[in-house]
């Protein structure tokens, strides 16, 4: 509900790269592995880059998980809900179980997940794309990419770059520190030490040739005012060659696919044997420049999430180029370093370990969609029956279209693990479910969901309150824990629920809803046409100059301009009983509905763009209980809340409110599970990484508005 409100009861029917520009084996697998001609999958022996050995590690040990499958695993609770007033926990369910110790190298489990009572069904939610040709010539300079808008969106890293242009002019070299030289070419004999020379060639392209590195202005500023503080000396290089930070960050950029980026963007071509000084000023420009691009994609996203559509409106923290610079180069562990530019929620992790297990398991299964038709009933006749079987990995013969008891168990068990209720019947999103999978795209679907990771702000808040869009679930988040969670309706596809964080700062108790001007355009106004009195007889007051007016005595075809509406509190109030706020320029909110049966639909998309959510009070109980600990406000007390005039109460603690999209992901049981694209929007990200075989960002072009 955009301000939204609800209104009425919503209905449904129903490694180092060679110096060459060709890569052979495991390195061309490795660039193609995200790149927009498809992630292809690894076979043979997975030794010799710096990917696989990213691979192994990352499935390589178990993850710690508590027996609700979230959580810490350890056995001391990180949140203690009854001391915090709380009577009725949830489930403690997150949409993913959680790793078992944040201090600990992460290692995640490389033996496959337990497989449900159908094995067919469990497999086909594994299902993985058909390898895609790999590209064997590659650019010989890394393509520099747009990627989110730099207008510090987020809580960004103090000093976050901002403005972006095509052309920019190349910022004059900062100045050096007090009492440094700046090196020129001609106070340095040619013949010097190799090496020597390196910081006067650094200021000269400083000074006029950035926008050959990065074409990103804050970037180019951050990169002067680095080198300048430490009078031009290197440090991705030395010496003759790399240094062991720049070999550090060749490794990262090279095995990037592991964290769902395409390698193909960050290649740096490889030095000489015996390179000149010039060579390695360039050498550690390159470095230094595609260590700013790789930390921007992987923190913040590979193009401006914006573009997708209005209601696409996240605040992704855009990192620092100068903290990024400073951090690598001072921190006593480089390669911790940069992985902690990656979104650090437990969640993502997951995503990136199903991706690593993925790109090792050798090649994929694809298979063809199953065309729309009548709901599929067991015991039905159905052409679509053979396609059904093979997507399940049914045996059966090509003519047998009967839908009988076996494939019935495992349409269940494939309702079961993606979040169906499992009652055998192929209806409509069953059929989104299986055929989400069914073109060979699970890959391109966690790469996809990995980026829209990158939309969450960075830094992980101790609480906040999530809300999965796809999944239909809300849960209150402590330490990685989920404490509460409970099912949602969200807007419909005309009417979408936004994507974006704010603070949530309030409850309101007997809320009046003020009805937001679309709803009076589009569909009270036609209703008053009709009927001046429809609007009166649920509750809904019409308003001029402050005061309630006869609406019999408005001609409505001239329009409503001048009117408001108002439904007071109540019973029939489309907030119902409660609302919970976090101001926001979409003016959504949760809150109660007095349309109480949608919760037990598989399919929850009727609001107008607000968050309707189930048993409020016991949501509202577990909020204040982090919101205001200490305070005892257990349901009992909260609904003495509930009747009279309005009324509000603040939270002590605000924390963020995170309206998110992730159609795939791990849940407790620690199975992958696909939902329904209802919005689109995990369609339009594939499209815009060039998952779909063109490539959109990360180039010298515009990124494409989808289409």
């Amino acid at each position: 509900m955009s301000g939204r409100g609800e209104y009425g009861a919503g209905r449904s029917h129903g490694v180092q790269p060679s110096g060459t520009r060709r890569l052979r084996g495991a390195a061309a697998l490795l660039l193609s592995a995200a790149t927009g001609l498809g992630l292809a999958t690894f076979s043979g022996k997975l030794t010799g880059n710096p990917f696989t050995a990213r691979a192994q590690e990352l499935t390589g040990a178990a993850i710690a998980v508590d027996r609700a499958g979230s959580g810490t695993g350890d056995t001391v609770a990180a949140f203690d809900s009854s001391s915090a007033g709380m009577r009725d926990t949830g489930h403690a369910a997150s949409p993913l179980p959680v790793v078992a110790d944040d201090h600990a190298p992460f290692d995640m489990a490389g033996e496959r997940r337990r497989v449900g009572p159908a094995p067919g069904a469990a497999l086909a939610m594994h299902a993985e794309p058909a390898p895609f040709a790999l590209q064997a010539d590659v650019p010989a300079e890394p393509a520099v990419g747009r990627g989110a808008p730099e207008t510090g969106t987020g809580t960004a890293t103090p000093g976050a770059a901002s403005g972006n242009a095509a052309t920019p002019a190349t910022p004059a070299p900062a100045a050096a520190t007090p009492g440094a030289t700046h090196p020129t070419a001609a106070s340095v004999p040619d013949a010097a030490a190799p090496g020597a020379t390196v910081p006067a060639r650094l200021t000269e392209m400083i000074g006029n040739q950035l926008i050959r590195f990065t074409p990103n202005v804050g970037e180019q500023q951050a990169l002067a005012a680095f080198y300048g503080a430490r009078g031009y000396q290197p440090v991705f290089t030395g010496g003759k060659g790399i240094a062991p930070l720049g070999q550090i960050a060749l490794d990262q950029f090279a095995a990037s696919a592991v964290e769902g980026l395409n390698p193909a963007d960050y290649l740096v071509p490889a030095l000489p044997a015996s390179p000149s000084d010039t060579q390695l000023a360039e050498m550690e420009l390159r470095l230094a420049a595609t260590t700013l691009l790789y930390a921007r994609h992987v923190q913040s996203g590979r193009f401006d999430p914006k573009i997708i559509s209005k209601d696409v409106d996240p605040s992704p923290t855009v990192p620092d180029p100068a903290a990024v610079l400073a951090t690598v180069s001072t921190a006593p562990n480089a390669r911790a370093a940069f992985e902690s530019f990656a979104p650090q929620y437990d969640e993502y992790r997951l995503l990136k370990t199903q991706l690593a297990r993925l790109m090792t398991e050798g090649q994929a299964v694809s298979h063809a969609a199953i065309p729309p038709g009548p709901s599929l009933r067991p015991g039905d006749n159905d052409p679509r029956v053979p396609l059904l079987r093979a997507r399940l990995g049914i045996g059966g013969a090509p003519e047998d279209s009967v839908y009988d008891p076996m494939l019935v168990d495992a349409v269940r068990e494939f309702q079961r693990l993606s979040g169906q209720s499992a009652d055998g019947i192929v209806g409509r999103g069953t059929l989104a479910a299986l055929n989400a999978g069914a073109s060979g795209d699970r890959l391109h679907d966690i790469v996809a969901n990995m980026e829209r990771w990158r939309w969450v702000p960075h830094d992980v808040a101790p609480v906040y309150v999530m809300v999965n869009i796809p999944e239909y679930m809300v849960r209150i988040v402590v330490n990685e824990q989920a404490v509460h969670e409970t099912r949602v309706v969200v807007g419909k596809p005309e009417n979408q629920t936004p994507i974006m964080s704010e603070n949530m700062q309030y409850a309101v108790f007997n809320p009046s809803w003020n009805v937001p001007p679309g709803i009076i355009r589009n569909e009270m106004l036609p209703k008053l046409m009709a009927d001046p009195y429809a609007l009166e007889r649920q509750g809904i007051d019409v308003v001029r100059n402050g005061r309630i007016i006869d609406p019999g005595s408005v001609n409505w075809s001239r329009g409503a301009q001048g009117y408001s509406f108002r439904q007071a509190p109540g019973e029939r109030n489309a907030l119902g009983r409660m609302k919970f706020m976090f101001p926001n320029k979409h003016a959504v909110y949760l809150h109660d509905t007095p349309s109480r049966s949608l919760f037990s639909r598989d399919r929850r998309a009727f609001s107008h763009g607000c968050v309707r959510v189930h048993e409020p009070l016991a949501f509202a109980e577990a909020l204040f209980a982090v919101g205001s600990p200490g305070e005892g406000w257990s349901q009992q007390r909260l609904s003495r809340l509930v009747g009279g005039n309005e009324k509000s109460l603040p939270l002590k603690q605000r924390f963020p409110v995170h309206l998110v999209y992730f159609t795939t992901y791990v849940d407790g049981t620690g199975q992958l599970v696909t939902r329904e694209d209802i919005y689109g929007t995990n369609a339009a990200t594939k499209a815009i990484l060039g998952l779909d075989g063109t490539r959109r960002v990360a180039d010298r072009g515009a990124a494409v508005r989808p289409r």
